[in-house]
């Protein structure tokens, strides 16, 4: 699906292009999904270890049997959307929270409404989502690094701005970090579509730590111009 030397284009609208060629969610096993929970606890293993090195160099080994086990077919490319059976369209592999990149942070929607229909005009909705990072997210001492932040409050305001029906490219984000985001406990994240203007809209959001505002963000995405 796609090519990385083709016109960019969004996932919501080569999503919108595949129409019923989507492949259904329950196309993916779901050992795929525990293989990426596997991943991101080794992960955050190798940044904790305090091993010797005979013990680092054994397991070094053994991480390399492995890598090239999963190199033996490769995709064409780090793209895969699914739909859902409510017709909601999911993107796999983005490292903003694709659930099978373990390099994603571990992003989990709790309020996420469907899209309308493409070409439906934008309607108001409010997304909310929660994460929690980890250790291989840290930044300064007993927080989550402030481009971790920037990356998921991202993320979070690009599927508002999908979910309101008004999707297209980030062209511009602007996050004030206002507090420390956590390690180990889950902050919540909220998104809502603020404005739409032809092919502009302007999404707002904030991360929170309990009542704590932990950092407040701003996107502008850019829709495709139609053909």
């Amino acid at each position: 699906m796609g090519s990385p030397d083709a016109t960019p284009v969004s996932a919501g609208r080569l999503a919108d292009l595949l129409g019923d060629a989507l492949p259904a969610i329950d196309t993916v096993p779901a050992v795929a999904f525990t293989l990426v929970e596997r991943v991101r606890e080794l992960v955050e293993a190798v940044v904790m270890t305090d091993l010797d090195e005979d013990a680092l160099g054994r397991a070094a080994e053994e991480v390399a049997a492995v890598t090239e086990a999963l190199r033996s077919r490769r995709r064409d490319a780090p793209l895969r959307l699914v739909r859902h059976p409510d017709g909601r369209v999911e993107s796999l592999l983005q490292a903003g929270s694709g659930r099978l990149n373990p390099q994603a942070a571990p992003v989990r929607w709790t309020v996420r409404p469907t899209e309308p229909p493409p070409g439906s005009p934008p309607r108001p909705v409010e997304c909310v989502a929660t994460c929690a990072f980890g250790a291989a997210h840290a930044g300064s001492p007993g927080r989550a690094h402030g481009g971790m932040v920037a990356a998921v409050l991202d993320e979070c305001l690009g599927v508002a701005a999908r979910a309101a029906g008004a999707s297209g490219m980030t062209v511009a984000l602007h996050v004030n970090l206002r507090a420390a985001a956590p390690l180990g406990r889950p902050v919540e994240i909220r998104a809502r579509v603020t404005e739409v203007e032809g092919r502009k809209t302007w999404v707002a959001g904030e991360m929170l730590d309990g009542g704590t505002t932990v950092a407040d963000a701003t996107i502008l995405c850019v829709a495709e111009r139609s053909a």
